[in-house]
């Protein structure tokens, strides 16, 4: 799905453009992050001189995997951006170290915006996605806790549990 904006004809007093945001949204790029998405995008497209800012904003819900448990969680999203579309000559020659600029070659009439919001959606996603505490799955977070008892009662085998072994040959022998 494209989510594409033309850019000849925008009014100064901005023009609005409404997008769902589903699934087949997310056809266009990996789901390592995001496996479903419900979401909606208003973005408003004004002309201001030489550029054009558009306002972005998205809000829905994106379904993830629980860092925890591995199961679906559904992390709620809010976004609030504002972009700003330049024009060059040799846009590949323009240093711009700003993400919210997006730079054109000159006579461009179109911008397609899909690329941008899925990396708004994903930055806007906290670091870990974890359900509240007490919704994780039971059956995952009790083969967590038996991996980790097994763990804890497996014996070290480190290159640091011989230096254990001769520290208490140590102590013994004084």
């Amino acid at each position: 799905m494209e989510i594409v904006i033309p850019l000849h004809g925008l009014t100064r007093g901005g023009q609005e453009f409404e997008f769902s945001l589903g699934d087949d949204f997310l056809e266009r790029f990996s789901r390592d992050l995001i496996q479903g998405l419900d979401a909606r995008a208003d973005l408003v497209a004004e002309q201001k001189g030489g550029w054009i800012e558009i306002h972005c904003k998205v809000v829905g819900e994106a379904k993830v995997e629980c860092d925890r448990c591995l199961e679906e969680l559904q992390m709620p999203i809010g976004i609030d951006q504002r972009l700003t579309v330049r024009f060059d000559a040799e846009p590949e020659d323009v240093v711009n170290e700003d993400d919210n600029i997006i730079i054109l070659r000159e006579g461009t009439s179109e911008v397609d915006l899909a690329q941008t919001i899925y990396d708004l959606i994903c930055v806007s996603l906290p670091m870990q996605k974890v359900h509240p505490q007490g919704q994780c799955s039971p059956a995952a977070l009790s083969r967590l806790s038996d991996e980790a008892n097994a763990k804890k009662d497996a014996p070290a085998n480190t290159p640091f549990s011989g230096l254990k072994d001769l520290l208490k040959q140590k102590n013994n022998k004084d």
